[in-house]
């Protein structure tokens, strides 16, 4: 009884058979993932997804190495690798646009491959999408240009998505980053209004995300040291960390004492 069964299962493997290999492949695959060695699990997977990779079954070995790629061992190189598969070879479209978002997302925030963020992202703005969704392409486009130091591109960016009908969070994310390519761009002028309407028009975003302290830097490159003095002394009754800004107060304040033509400088 034992040496038939053995013989059945030397059978299923030996013969070729399909279901037979998979099975023995996963069992692999696994035992490498319950021992904490993804680099083998993930090898394992890609050797067998680039086994015949027009075949059906590569979908699912993808889709599989995906998961275990990306949310598990954190190997981000391979996740969008097993992404790539997917966007070419699924037949399904959802999935495939699933699969390419990801792989923007994977080169943008993880890998922080700008050049191949800008082409990712450039993908997904062809395709039929929901508003929210182009929306964020189209940011994180602009984002990867300024990362580049693509700053008029990464302008124009922006300046495409200013005109679409958006929601309020939505137009204070994007004026972020204009005012922040005016500031790299060095604009002083045009970025500190950038950050005062900002201010204006979004007290609650701003003050959550310190929208105030830009324009205090912005002053101070303008070397405007009474308008900063002036904003971090209002900051004053709900900022979390007074110490921080009466640090600053006291060091503009050095510095505009210290500055050609003020009084009391000396030579």
């Amino acid at each position: 009884m034992r040496n038939a069964i053995c013989w059945a299962l030397m059978a299923i493997v030996l013969s070729g058979c399909t279901l037979g290999l998979d099975w023995y492949h996963k069992f692999r695959a696994r035992r490498a993932i319950g021992q904490g060695d993804y680099g083998r699990a993930i090898q394992i997977i890609r050797e067998i997804k680039d086994r015949d990779p027009d075949d059906q079954r590569s979908i699912q070995w993808a889709r599989w190495g995906a998961r275990v790629a990306h949310m598990e061992a954190k190997d981000y190189a391979a996740a969008v690798d097993f992404y790539k598969h997917l966007v070419i070879r699924s037949s399904s479209s959802s999935e495939r646009k699933n699969a390419q978002t990801l792989v923007a997302q994977i080169y943008f925030e993880h890998l922080q491959d700008f050049n191949r963020a800008v082409i990712e992202y450039e993908k997904l703005l062809k395709l039929d999408s929901l508003p929210a969704e182009k929306f964020r392409y189209r940011l994180n486009l602009a984002k990867s240009h300024f990362q580049l130091n693509n700053l008029e591109q990464a302008a124009n960016e922006i300046d495409v998505l200013l005109q679409e009908q958006l929601e309020p969070e939505q137009v204070f994310d994007a004026k972020v980053v204009k005012a922040s390519i005016f500031m790299a761009d060095k604009k002083l002028t045009q970025a500190a209004q950038s950050w005062e309407e900002l201010l204006r028009e979004f007290p609650e975003q701003s003050k959550r995300e310190k929208i105030a302290l830009n324009l205090v830097v912005c002053y101070e490159e303008l070397k405007d040291f009474a308008k900063a003095i002036e904003i971090l002394e209002g900051m004053k009754d709900d900022y979390p960390d007074p110490d921080f800004l009466n640090m600053r107060i006291s060091r503009l304040r050095d510095r505009k004492i210290n500055q050609p033509g003020a009084q009391g400088w000396k030579r």
